[in-house]
């Protein structure tokens, strides 16, 4: 296993600066990609979800007879609840849901949502449930921002074109994301996500480009 270095230049840096040639580092918008089976659900409005469906909460908790379910969000955008017509949510017991949406309102750091026309025990169904939209629904990055799902499989290239491996998972710290990296033996690679290590990230070819000899 390979250790990045995780001290050094940490600051994000949203633009190439002319005079020191510095690389913007990337930044991670936190949304989870979905990976549910297409059962489909039984539930009110329900529908197949699919592998392009993505999580951005959890219902925490549920209040009945307010009609409401409160909710952990697992985005970088909560402000989205706020344009939903519609909560989709993939329950405990693999049960697709769609819920007319009401109101919502963010406390803190939960979500509120207030649904319509729904049974008691419909409500209540939707406790511990997963929170989705469909990719198409996301929001569109500025450069140098990624979703999480869209550079796990990445194929990581040192700068001399060897290959080091596959993304296989982003793992979120105070300091900076690291990427997890794993060869085809299953040796291990962890990549800080700072301008010093990451040269490149190209979604469309599938490709990260990683300086790895600052790991050494």
């Amino acid at each position: 296993m390979t250790w990045g270095r995780l001290s050094g230049s940490t600051g994000a840096r949203q633009n190439r600066c002319a005079r020191c040639s510095m690389r913007p580092r990337p930044k991670i918008i936190f949304e989870w990609c979905l990976r549910l089976s297409s059962s489909r659900g039984k539930g009110h409005g329900s529908r197949s979800p699919d592998k392009d469906d993505v999580i951005i909460g959890k219902v925490i908790s549920v209040n009945v007879p307010r009609r409401e379910l409160r909710i952990a969000p697992d985005t970088s955008h909560p402000e989205r609840f706020h344009l939903l017509r519609q909560l989709r949510l993939k329950t405990r017991e693999n049960q697709t849901l769609v819920f007319p949406v009401a109101s919502v309102r963010v406390i803190e750091n939960r979500v509120i949502v207030q649904v319509n026309n729904l049974s008691a025990d419909e409500i209540a169904a939707a406790r511990g449930a997963l929170v989705y939209v469909l990719r198409a629904e996301r929001f569109p990055l500025p450069k140098n921002e990624y979703y999480i799902d869209d550079l796990v499989g990445l194929v990581v290239k040192d700068t001399g074109g060897q290959i080091v491996g596959r993304v296989t998972d982003v793992w979120r710290t105070p300091a900076n994301d690291i990427y997890r990296v794993l060869d085809d033996r299953g040796r291990e690679t962890l990549l800080p996500a700072i301008e010093d290590v990451i040269v490149e990230v190209d979604i469309e070819r599938g490709e990260l480009i990683a300086d790895v000899s600052v790991l050494e």
